[in-house]
């Protein structure tokens, strides 16, 4: 009987000392696996906290390129915000995400940031251009281009400003390219863009009655514009998703300080 309490006493302490061991290892892996868990959540906070200052800085830039071009010419600065407007309702309707409607929000409103190097009787000249003022005109493009070509915050934002006048039948400019050749942010800012060209007073002529301006753009399926996007944005028309009256009052006096997003 005594020898069985001492063999069972004996046990019994190698019993614990084997708990005791894998008690110890668990909480070393639980304080090791909580270290791993503490620091990869400080390296993802402060990723994240670097994101966000990056595209506060993005945001800021891009702000201060629009406003340079508003001082210029505020005809042609309230026209690039209407502009990021359309281009964002038909880029979320042709099935773009919410960061990328974002995105090309940006890209369209500084499509027109090439007309910063137009000379100002060319920009606000009240009458048709003469060919020779037309071919500097259509240098804003390339301009644009050249400007934003380095900015690498806003994805695509050099290809909205160097492809909005490019056609779909390839009777464009400046490249001449035709159909899927010309990228989707140009496809998409050029519909945008001549829609509120058309309904927007211009120093040389009143804004068109929207009848005209649906006919236009029915017309310019195909031949002026992407014949998905052009349908897209007809039938955000029909449903008054995009109306030019409301859009003009919208961003009549726009501050463009305020966030863009």
């Amino acid at each position: 009987m005594i020898l069985l309490d001492q063999l069972f006493n004996e046990y019994r302490f190698h019993l614990l000392t084997v708990f005791e061991s894998i008690g110890i290892i668990v909480i070393l892996i639980l304080f090791i696996s909580y270290e791993i868990y503490r620091r990869k959540t400080s390296k993802a906070e402060a990723e994240l906290e670097i994101a966000k200052q990056q595209i506060a800085m993005g945001n800021e830039s891009v702000l201060a390129m629009a406003k340079a071009l508003f001082l210029k010419d505020r005809n042609t600065g309230e026209h690039c915000h209407r502009v990021a407007y359309y281009s964002a309702k038909l880029a979320k309707a042709y099935g773009f995400s919410d960061e990328e409607t974002k995105n090309i929000k940006k890209a369209a409103l500084l499509h027109d940031i090439g007309k910063i190097a137009i000379p100002d009787a060319i920009l606000n000249k009240p009458d048709k251009l003469t060919p020779e003022e037309y071919e500097i005109m259509k240098t804003h493009t390339t301009a644009g281009a050249d400007l934003l070509k380095g900015f690498t915050m806003v994805e695509h934002v050099s290809e909205g400003a160097l492809y909005h006048h490019e056609r779909y039948d390839g009777k464009g400019y400046p490249k001449g390219i035709s159909g899927k050749n010309i990228p989707l942010y140009g496809r998409i800012i050029a519909v945008a863009d001549t829609f509120d060209a058309m309904t927007a007073n211009r120093v040389y002529r009143g804004a068109l009655d929207m009848d005209q301006v649906i006919e236009e753009i029915k017309k310019g399926r195909g031949t002026q514009f992407d014949p998905e996007l052009d349908d897209i944005f007809l039938d955000l028309i029909y449903k008054g998703e995009i109306d030019p009256k409301k859009i003009f009052e919208m961003f009549r006096d726009r501050d463009l300080t305020e966030d863009i997003q």
